[in-house]
């Protein structure tokens, strides 16, 4: 997942927060390809090695003290984290600070003693009145032994904050809706129908949206895999294929664009039992199934405008003809096609193969690469088809 060749960012650690998060920060920042610069105060370099941080990014640790205004010019980003409340006064009051260009998002860590609603809505308003960005801390606390403990956002928060940044923006201001993950249709207060999908291609999705730009209403069922802690993503946690249903409909109106990625059973039981069905004499058991709202064909059929419309199908024969006939019968203007009997492209793996039909007949074929990567060649489209509208 490369992501930032060719751009800069600075990376400002301060006291005994630099035992937090910033070695895994650094890393995280430098695998997407970005050229990572790290500050850390004069309380900071106290606590860890001149060599630390160069051996993390590459390159000379920078004195925090000694920034001026070229030392804080070139970059594409400054993320400050974590940042005591003295360091953030310095900055205020710093003339350097105050001209610089890029975005800046600061991460403030807080002892227990002052840590209350106050102090974090004085924080915001400080640092939003400069035009810098907060990244308020989680329910985690960073533990550091005898230090005692401190809260800061996670290190996964500020490098995702880092990466809607630094995004390209071609999505910024889009509204958009995704589904993702299965759907849990239940049997008894045990049992359940369901399948194999974990989720995994639509968190990419949206995730790769905010990135670059857009509000992510991101519609799950009951998926395995995490969402990661962004500001622009709004989880709705549903179960059934008719939840997912119901709240798409109540939500996809006001999206510019909705992606229906999520693996909705085709059919639920017709009766749910309030206790446990029990195991009977008869060596076959049947469950009798009625057939789910197609949501997919409902928002293809909305009256009026409706929001650009990505279908995705999950084959496994015939896939171009079962791809085109359901981008026709759906009405969408894209359908994202892949074979899930083919190793590498279906549920569960890190990676996927899918072909693009859209409306129109054109089709893109795309190789095999990374869920995150397929989201983003995915976005490429979507973005493309709608600037042409």
């Amino acid at each position: 997942m490369v992501r930032g060749i060719g751009l800069k960012v600075l990376l400002v650690a301060d006291g005994a927060g630099v035992l937090c998060h910033t070695a895994s920060l650094v890393t995280s920042l430098v695998r997407t390809g970005l050229t990572v610069r790290l500050s850390l105060t004069a309380s900071a370099q106290v606590l860890v090695g001149p060599y630390f941080g160069s051996m993390l990014s590459g390159h000379p640790v920078l004195p925090f003290e000694e920034l001026d205004e070229n030392g804080l010019s070139g970059y594409d980003a400054i993320l400050v984290a974590p940042a005591s409340e003295k360091a953030i006064k310095e900055m205020c009051e710093s003339p350097a600070w105050n001209g610089v260009r890029c975005p800046v998002l600061v991460g403030p860590g807080l002892l227990p003693k002052d840590d209350n609603a106050d102090a974090w809505d004085e924080l915001d308003a400080t640092i939003s009145a400069k035009g810098w960005k907060l990244i308020p801390a989680g329910i985690e606390t960073c533990t550091m032994g005898a230090l005692g403990e401190l809260r800061v956002a996670s290190a996964e928060r500020c490098f995702e904050e880092m990466m809607v940044a630094i995004g390209k923006n071609d999505l910024k201001g889009k509204r958009i809706l995704i589904t993702t993950g299965p759907t849990a249709e239940d049997a008894d207060p045990v049992r359940f129908v369901t399948n194999r999908s974990t989720g995994r291609m639509g968190v990419a999705l949206a995730r790769m949206a905010a990135w670059r730009g857009a509000f992510v209403t991101l519609i799950h069922g009951p998926m395995s895999w995490p969402i990661p802690p962004i500001n622009a993503i709004r989880p709705v946690p549903v179960r059934s294929a008719n939840d997912m249903y119901m709240a798409t409909m109540e939500l996809v109106q006001e999206q510019h664009i909705a992606i229906l990625c999520a693996a909705v059973a085709d059919y639920t039981p017709v009766e749910y039992s309030d206790i446990k069905i029990k195991k009977g004499q008869d060596a076959t058991f049947a469950l009798l199934l009625k057939r789910t709202p197609d949501i997919l064909d409902a928002v293809g059929h909305m009256p009026g405008e409706r929001p650009f419309l990505v279908g995705f199908a999950a084959e496994s024969d015939h896939v171009h003809a079962n791809a085109q006939s359901k981008l026709q019968a759906k009405n969408c203007d894209m359908l994202c096609a892949n074979d899930v009997t083919k190793p590498g492209s279906g549920f569960a793996v890190g990676t996927n193969q899918v072909t693009v039909f859209l409306r129109g007949g054109e089709v893109r074929e795309l190789p095999q690469m990374s869920k995150e990567d397929v989201a983003g060649k995915i976005l490429d489209i979507v973005s493309e088809r709608m600037s042409l509208q």
